[in-house]
This record gives structure tokens, C-alpha cells and sequence, in this order.
């Protein structure tokens, strides 16, 4: 007969096994922290090399989730279990207390991954989520800034959106909205204080947190550069030299803009009319045509109603036609002198001379003779 093994040799082994079985658990388990945590350091170093999420819509595999403004734990928590990337929402809220991410999601959108652990995740959504980067350049129109935004894929509805810009009391917080005149003709009473600049959005940014990220940006601008001040002493409101910057911003080089608006200044003190081709190229882009360089009698008459149309309307237009650059709005503040320019206060013309300057001039005659012979030149 087989000898019995003994009951201690039977309990050593069993012993030896558990022993084994624990320190190859433990062993697992430490291996899977430790890839964990080289995991969540190589997220953190993209965050910090990036400054925002190293994953987007083109990312294999990317799980696109949007955080409200106003969620909270739990509620991140329920969404994240819909769309299948946790299993359990107690955990995920438990652990959000553990590491300290309570309450510093970031709102925006989100671009995760399937096989992310609940760490990864939280690693994630509190950090800057993927932006869209958009640069509107001085003297873009409203439309095209709204179309711009598009082209790049941003997911706001365009409708509601041009309803806040056509009447903007949802913005009356800022100082210089109730200050906004409407007249005839003036469709977009935002257009001129959405500040041109590079921005970095989120793709699915509702609509008024576009317009607040413009009007914050605006309103820093005019506090820190003075203007509001400059505007009261020369008699003037940020809508009017809004209103003539956007002009100015669209009749020449930088370095001729405080010329420009002394031209247009010196016309409005004498009532001329400012006839300025930049107003009828605002009302041929809102018409969906391209600018021309010389304006023909044709758009003068197409455009004849309408009040932007400084051939037809004295003083100044409704309102701004673009978004004007700092340049523009200081040399409407800070117009050329007799000082800075020999004879600034009788210049009373100026066209384009084909080659991306003006050439000022004095009297109607001469410039008549200007506008002849640069016109027969590009012919």
C-alpha cells in the first residue's frame, strides 16, 4: 500500500501554495500599478506638453463626450456608464473623492478611450479638453466669422447664434452693450465687438459662451488701451469710432490708418458725405459678392436704400462693418496731426493706387486726376 502523506507535510504545502498564490497576486498587482502609474505620467507629460487633451476626433478609437458647465461627479459619473466607459458609478465617484478630482472636471469636450482606467479617465476630464484654434483677422464681418467657425467644425446652432447678435440683451452685463445704437439697415449690433484675435474654442461651445469668449476679450481691450477716455475727449462714442475704425480698417495699409480717419474726420466736420468704398464692398459681401478695389456707379445705385452706402448717406453708417484691429481704433482715437502730417487738416480725399497705399489729396480736382490714372493703369 502507498504511504499516507502526514497532515503537516499536507498543511506546509498548502501553505507554501497560498504563500505562492499571494505573492504572485501581489507581484501582478504591483507590476499593473506601477504600468498604471507610467501610464498616467506619460497623460500628464502630454497635458503638460500640450497645455490641453492629446486626444481628438481623429484619435483611433476616440469616445467623444461633452461635460456640461454645471455637472457635477455623479453626473459625469452616470454619463460615462452610458456611453460605456465605466461599469460602476460608485466607484468612479468614490475614487474622484480618494484622488482629490471632486469637483475639478473641466466642462467641454471630451475625447476618450475604451480601455482607459477609471484613473486615466479622471486624469482626463480634469485637464483642458481638445480646443478648436481659430484666428479672425482684423476687418472680418460678422458672417464671416460665424462661417469660419463652421468651416472648422464647430457645432453651434448659426441661427440661434445670429439671433444674439442681431439683438443682444443676453450680454447687458457688459458696459458697452446697452450703449449700442440701432438705426436702419443695422442687422448685426454685435458685428465690430467681437474682437479679432486667435481663440481657442470648444467644438461644441454653446452659443453664448462664443459671444461672451469675444466680448470678454473686447471689454479688456478698450479698459486696458484707454479708449473709453480718448472717446469722451474728442467727443465721441465707442459705437461711432467702433463704427469709423471699421472703415478706416478696410481703407488701407496700417501705417496709413491715422491719415485715413483724419480724411474721414475732416469730411464729417465739413457734412461731406464719406463716400468710402469699403461701406458699399461691406454691403457686396453681405449680398454674398466680392470686394472690388474701385467702386462702380452700378453698386453706388444697387445700394442706394440702404444706409451703409456712404455715397448716398452723410455722416457715418449704421454701425461698424467688421471687426476693426487696434491700429484702426487708435488711429480713429488718435487721428494724424499737422504735427505728425504736413497739412493733416485739409485733406479731403484719397484713393487707391493699386499697389496696396493710398494717394491723399486736397481737392476734388486732384483727385479726379488720381483716381483717372491708377484706374487706366489696372485696365
Amino acid at each position: 500500500m502507498p504511504k499516507r502523506i502526514s497532515k503537516p507535510l499536507i498543511v506546509l504545502i498548502a501553505i507554501i501554495i497560498a504563500v505562492g498564490a499571494v505573492l504572485i497576486g501581489f507581484g501582478l498587482g504591483y507590476r499593473y500599478v506601477r504600468e498604471q502609474d507610467k501610464r498616467i505620467e506619460y497623460l500628464k507629460d502630454q497635458f503638460d506638453a500640450r497645455g490641453f487633451s492629446p486626444f481628438d476626433h481623429d484619435t483611433p478609437g476616440a469616445i467623444e463626450i461633452y461635460v456640461e458647465q454645471q455637472s457635477d461627479t455623479q453626473d459625469i459619473a452616470q454619463m460615462l456608464k452610458k456611453r460605456g466607459l465605466i461599469s460602476n458609478t460608485f466607484a468612479f465617484e468614490l475614487l474622484s473623492k480618494f484622488n482629490g478630482f471632486d469637483g475639478q472636471y473641466k466642462y467641454g469636450t471630451h475625447y476618450l478611450l475604451g480601455e482607459m482606467s477609471y484613473d486615466e479617465i479622471m486624469v482626463v476630464l480634469t485637464n483642458q479638453p481638445q480646443p478648436v484654434t481659430i484666428t479672425f483677422i482684423e476687418g472680418m464681418t460678422y458672417t464671416q466669422m460665424r462661417d469660419k467657425m463652421i468651416e472648422a467644425g464647430m457645432q453651434f446652432n448659426p441661427d440661434l447664434l445670429d439671433a444674439m447678435v442681431r439683438q443682444p440683451g443676453l450680454f447687458s452685463d457688459y458696459s458697452f452693450v446697452p450703449l449700442i445704437e440701432s438705426g436702419p439697415d443695422r442687422e448685426w449690433l454685435l458685428q465690430g465687438y467681437l474682437w479679432p484675435d486667435t481663440y481657442r474654442l470648444d467644438i461644441n461651445a454653446t452659443e453664448q459662451q462664443i459671444i461672451r469668449t469675444f466680448l470678454n476679450n473686447t471689454e479688456r481691450h478698450l479698459k486696458v488701451g484707454g479708449y473709453y477716455e480718448r472717446a469722451e475727449k474728442i467727443g465721441m462714442s465707442m459705437d461711432r469710432v467702433l463704427t469709423l475704425a471699421s472703415i478706416v480698417q478696410q481703407e488701407g495699409p496700417i501705417n496709413e490708418m491715422p491719415q485715413i480717419a483724419k480724411v474721414f474726420m475732416n469730411r464729417l466736420e465739413k457734412e461731406m458725405p464719406l463716400q468710402s468704398c469699403a461701406t458699399v464692398n461691406y454691403l457686396r459681401l453681405e449680398d454674398g459678392r466680392d470686394p472690388q478695389l474701385w467702386i462702380l456707379n452700378e453698386d453706388i445705385e444697387r445700394y442706394g436704400k440702404n444706409h451703409y452706402n456712404t455715397y448716398r448717406f452723410s455722416g457715418l453708417p449704421p454701425g461698424p462693418i467688421n471687426s476693426p484691429g487696434t491700429v484702426a481704433i487708435e488711429g480713429v482715437l488718435w487721428p494724424a496731426t499737422e504735427r505728425s502730417w504736413s497739412g493733416a487738416n485739409s485733406y479731403l480725399f484719397f484713393c487707391a493706387t493699386g499697389k496696396g497705399t493710398n494717394d491723399f489729396s486736397k481737392t476734388l480736382a486732384e483727385h479726379e486726376a488720381k483716381v483717372e490714372r491708377y484706374s487706366s493703369k489696372a485696365k
